[in-house]
């Protein structure tokens, strides 16, 4: 399951002095793991590399920010017991400027009766940085 929200980043402050403008300067990004397994997410930039490993034990969740606006693309690691699988979970973008900011949710689901996140790639492959 995807969410993904563009939002005006205008906020307001008091100093004292009056109200100033504030902008946010970062996306963000919930992912949400609503399964038994313990999942390690690769995020990657398409043009930059990766730009961070993410642990989602069980049933948890973690924000990520992003600064810049990018495509990204996600790899799952999913582990219960002895039982480990990777995934490549595709391409998402966030966008992250001036006047908008990406603020979005992912959420993952796996049972022992089969995958929903994504198509199986190799353990050489989730390590791979491409």
């Amino acid at each position: 399951m995807f969410v993904f929200t563009l939002l005006p980043i205008q906020a307001q402050y008091y100093n004292g002095g009056g109200y100033y403008s504030a902008e946010t300067t970062s996306a963000t990004m919930t992912f949400r793991n609503d399964s038994q397994y313990n999942m390690t997410l690769k995020i990657i930039g398409i043009y930059k590399g990766l730009h961070s490993v993410v642990s989602l034990p069980a049933y948890s969740s973690r924000i990520v920010s992003f600064t810049n606006s990018a495509t990204y693309k996600l790899k799952i690691k999913a582990v219960n017991g002895r039982h480990v699988s990777y995934h490549n979970a595709g391409n998402f973008s966030v966008t992250c400027t001036k006047t908008k900011i990406s603020q979005g949710q992912m959420t993952f689901k796996m049972s022992t009766y089969g995958s929903g996140l994504g198509p199986s790639i190799s353990a050489k492959e989730f390590e791979s940085n491409k």
